[in-house]
């Protein structure tokens, strides 16, 4: 398998979410605590503490958009006495998503509060539930040679796509399928998507106006395996995945693994500012926002802002006609916490952000609903 990163064209940052295979809105991406590890037994307490350190192993992947999150000195203390972050847990019996047999599983849900103060005390920033949502291009041969595009409403590529949907919730990583229409087939060609054209993946896109776009070429093989090709275009880079001869899910997960590295790293803050700080921890944010109209407005906002991944501390420091200025302390993450407020659409961006006297500035506007 070979990886590497190569520059593209820049593209304007406008993201919409959703949820694979249905039509875009915002991906507030849920069940982050929660995790499911099929088991033999009900009564075997090992396997169970074995099934409780797996969960919160994908649990923290999820959270963090780290594979090697297990790596981590504080996060393998953490993994030896798992049963301490485990709220509840229920048995329960089931059809496996891909062979559809009966087996049985154990859900196991985990203490928000004491995942995030592992995470925050390890100093390893964590990926808020909003995410950017990844639009999908996938082109196959198959056995017989024939090229075919994944379109569910084709019906052509739907065990690639469910293989695929499965490694993105492992990831807590939201995709959108293309609608697959005339002008998508005009917009890009089959010749094109097979040859992974960036620049007309990038036309093809601009409709949805998605900013993560992965194309995907696979080649099934008579012996089961694959050959694959991804590459993930994200603003002004290009990513890129490959392997000769694998398993679908080892090249699936590879390219989940490379788009979720990505997206974390742009978007992952930190809870506080305990460790791993930038030194900046201590400076003044000042955040305006306009449009507060009314006491449900000012509630609404006020909740909306303390609830922000990263924000410590949260003051009201004036409102005036329809305006109210907050002053913050972001631990010196505000361009994580502009990346995070421009997916989220609560908050329009009313100027660029500025700086005074030292301190940061931010001007929005509230998008009451």
């Amino acid at each position: 398998m070979t990886t590497k990163v190569i520059n593209g064209l820049a593209l304007t940052l406008l993201v919409m979410a959703g949820s694979w295979w249905q039509a875009a809105s915002a991906a507030e991406v849920t069940g982050l605590y929660q995790a499911t590890v099929p088991v033999d037994s009900r009564e075997d307490q090992k396997q169970r503490v074995r099934a409780f350190t797996a969960g919160m192993q994908e649990v923290l992947v999820k959270l963090t958009g780290r594979i090697d999150i297990a790596t981590q000195p504080e996060i393998q203390a953490a993994l030896r006495s798992p049963q301490s972050y485990a709220e509840s847990w229920a048995y329960q019996t089931r059809p496996d998503l891909r062979t559809h047999e009966q087996k049985l599983q154990i859900d196991i849900n985990y203490y928000q509060a004491g995942i995030q103060r592992l995470l925050d005390n390890a100093g390893i920033p964590l990926w808020p539930q909003t995410r950017p949502e990844t639009l999908v291009w996938m082109i196959i041969q198959n056995e017989k040679g024939e090229k075919l595009l994944s379109d569910p409403g084709a019906g052509t590529g739907l065990e690639e796509l469910q293989a695929l949907q499965i490694q993105g919730t492992r990831f807590g990583l939201p995709g959108h399928v293309p609608l697959w229409d005339l002008e998508d087939q005009t917009a890009l060609t089959q010749d094109q998507l097979w040859m992974l054209d960036e620049a007309a993946i990038r036309a093809a896109s601009s409709r949805y106006q998605y900013e993560s776009l992965l194309a995907i070429r696979l080649v099934k093989l008579v012996s089961g395996q694959v050959m694959g090709k991804s590459v993930h275009i994200f603003r002004d880079h290009v990513h890129e995945t490959e392997v000769l001869e694998a398993s679908l899910d080892d090249f699936l997960k590879a390219t989940t693994t490379m788009v979720t590295k990505e997206l974390a790293d742009n978007y992952a803050v930190r809870v506080s500012s305990n460790k791993g700080g930038t030194g900046n921890e201590s400076q003044l944010l000042l955040l305006s926002v306009e449009g507060v109209n009314g006491l449900t407005d000012y509630a609404d906002v006020l909740h909306y802002v303390q609830s922000l991944t990263g924000i410590t501390e949260v003051h009201v420091r004036e409102a005036r006609a329809d305006t109210l200025t907050f002053s913050l302390n972001a631990g010196g993450q505000v361009r994580q916490l502009v990346e995070n407020l421009a997916i989220d659409h609560k908050l329009q961006a009313v100027a660029k952000p500025a700086t005074e006297a030292g301190n940061s500035q931010l001007h929005y506007r509230w998008q009451s609903r």
